[in-house]
């Protein structure tokens, strides 16, 4: 089960969600609402094109919505089930050092960006350096996703149920337990507060992290990327669906071997 990390907000490099402060001042001044909305446009151009790089099967607004719910946009979040830090760490070696004595600890625990749980980073390749690059952090977490959609479209009518369903798989590895705790509604509710606001996320800080040949993971456990099914790219479904009426993209993946495997628009409305 994912911990939800406590986010300290005084890090230096903890990165700003503006939206709930814009979205307040909106309601005070129209000039401020317009700045706001031009300020949002630029933040999600630049995370649209990190999620574009980096996770390229999940559509950009769907991580937007999902990881300022699981971290707020802190690269060094750590989440720790059944407990909880004294303050997040404000560094890459404060993050690598506290991820490892926790789990010399014994805690189970999330990391980063989409908090991926150190039980899945073998599974994808990451050790407790590599998950807290960014743009890897965002590809695990996209992976996890696709996996639980994939899952999920066997289980529920209609792909709005799966979609749903597969919120709650990323969550808490099932169908049930993201619904019970509310995570599901946040999510939605998340991508809902984006679509009215017009914006998506701060983007996170555009670094690599030198990575040894010591510290790459093996071939064999390299990440595959989902490929895009032919004529069918996201940010065609993104456009498409962002002009539909439903207000917000959710999710957009396909498999290229598999037409009836493809996120589409999440409603966000009844």
């Amino acid at each position: 089960m994912h911990a939800r990390a406590h986010v300290d907000r005084g890090a230096d490099t903890h990165i700003v969600d503006a939206t709930a402060e814009a979205y307040a001042e909106s309601r005070q001044d129209p000039r401020a609402a317009r700045a706001a909305q031009d300020a949002g446009a630029l933040r999600q151009a630049r995370f649209e094109a990190l999620a574009a790089r980096c996770a390229p099967h999940v559509g950009p607004l769907t991580l937007a919505a999902l990881v300022r719910v699981e971290s707020d946009f802190n690269p060094y979040a750590i989440g720790v089930v059944g407990a909880h830090l004294r303050r997040q760490p404000r560094s890459l070696a404060e993050a690598v050092a506290t991820a490892r004595a926790l789990a010399a600890a014994g805690y189970n625990f999330s990391l980063g960006l989409g908090q991926i749980n150190r039980h899945n980073l073998a599974r994808y390749g990451e050790n407790y350096t590599t998950i807290f690059d960014v743009c890897r952090n965002l590809h695990a977490g996209a992976q996890i996703l696709a996996s639980c959609y994939a899952r999920s479209l066997a289980r529920y009518p209609t792909q709005q149920a799966a979609l749903r369903a597969a919120l709650s798989c990323y969550y808490s590895g099932n169908f049930t337990t993201g619904f019970r705790q509310g995570y599901v509604t946040k999510v939605v509710d998340s991508a809902a507060t984006q679509a009215r606001l017009g914006v998506t996320a701060p983007a996170p800080p555009m670094w690599t992290m030198p990575r040894p040949a010591a510290a790459r993971p093996d071939a064999s456990r390299a990440i595959v990327p989902i490929p895009v099914a032919r004529g069918l790219t996201s940010t065609t479904n993104s456009d498409s669906c962002r002009h539909s009426g439903h207000g917000q993209v959710l999710l957009v993946a396909c498999r290229a071997n598999t037409a009836g495997l493809c996120m589409r628009c999440l409603h966000t409305s009844p």
